[in-house]
């Protein structure tokens, strides 16, 4: 239902002042409004300006599917507004918590720090994936203990004390300290030749044993013996399907060698 011109000079405003879309909405909510004040005017009227035994049907009916018309374009118009507001708002909230836990995530992960103190790399700033690391290592090991038996803050006194280790000195420095620089490089340097010839006797114990243990179980001659099985039964089958006259042909080729 076209407006009348009494609402030109609020809409000529209303379209200066409102963004495009929100013009169209605006526009529509009175487009609606008016027409169903304008059939419910028009049906009362026609009610009112006749007794009730004189009323009829071409009279009432097309006021009546206005009027419905109407109401139910208003009805369908504030569920639409409704929902597409609830939708937004909901769209909001969950992205405001999801960027929120997000940033946690990126502050945990960055500050996530391989630091000793279990539950108190909390409180320290350093992460939440050390503290469940130091308790997975200590229930598995034991408290402070790593899988060799040895102590975990050990191994990071150690390594942040060659962090922390002197820088060389200068040339023109006394020579004291030249030979302290070079005593204490020269003991970092056994330790660490230590620790590694250290390992290789556990790594080498652990091959050894393993060696044994296959030599000992009877797995190597069991799996040799299969090979050998498997070959000497595929040159039986081959032999079988050449049949005998290949195999006396083969023998009287030998026999005039």
């Amino acid at each position: 239902m076209p407006l009348p011109a009494l609402f030109d000079p609020l809409l000529n405003y209303l379209s200066s002042v409102l963004p495009p879309p929100l013009f169209s909405i605006v526009l529509t909510l009175v487009t609606h409004t008016w027409a169903f004040a304008t059939s419910l005017f028009a049906l009362i009227l026609a009610m009112a300006s006749s007794e009730p035994s004189t009323w009829e049907a071409q009279k009432l009916l097309p006021p009546l599917i206005t009027l419905l018309c109407a109401y139910l374009a208003l009805v369908t118009f504030f569920r639409t507004t409704g929902w597409i507001i609830r939708t937004g708002i909901w769209f909001l909230k969950w992205g405001t918590i999801l960027s929120a836990l997000a940033a946690g995530a990126g502050w945990v992960l960055g500050n996530a720090h391989a630091n000793e103190g279990g539950l108190n790399r909390w409180r320290e700033g350093n992460g939440v994936l050390p503290a469940f690391g130091g308790l997975i290592l200590d229930a598995l090991n034991g408290q402070g203990r790593n899988a060799a038996g040895g102590s975990r803050s050990r191994s990071n006194a150690r390594s942040s004390s060659q962090k922390q280790k002197d820088p060389r000195p200068k040339a023109w420095e006394s020579w004291d300290r030249q030979e302290q620089w070079t005593y204490e490089e020269a003991r970092d340097r056994n330790a660490a030749d230590g620790l590694g010839e250290e390992v290789q006797k556990i790594l080498g114990g652990i091959l050894g044993s393993a060696g044994n243990l296959v030599r000992e179980g009877g797995w190597w001659e069991a799996a040799k013996g299969m090979m050998e099985g498997v070959g000497q039964d595929s040159e039986r089958q081959q032999e079988e399907r050449e049949g005998p006259g290949t195999r006396s042909r083969t023998k009287g080729k030998a026999g005039t060698r």
